[in-house]
């Protein structure tokens, strides 16, 4: 059975538009990280393995 998402589409749609923000405005909440990281801890927190959520 495929992994369910835990979060709620509001939450979901929320850091979505955080991301689009970054990316227009080619800017960054996070200087260490990487792009894969990024995906990484998107997905786990989407799956409900990382509580805080990517934005903050």
């Amino acid at each position: 059975m495929a992994p369910q998402i835990k979060q709620s589409e509001a939450d979901v749609a929320e850091v979505i538009a955080w991301t689009e923000e970054h990316r227009m405005g080619e800017t960054t909440d996070h200087e260490d990280g990487t792009y894969e990281d990024g995906v990484y801890d998107a997905l786990m927190w989407a799956l409900g393995y990382i509580q805080t959520r990517p934005d903050q």
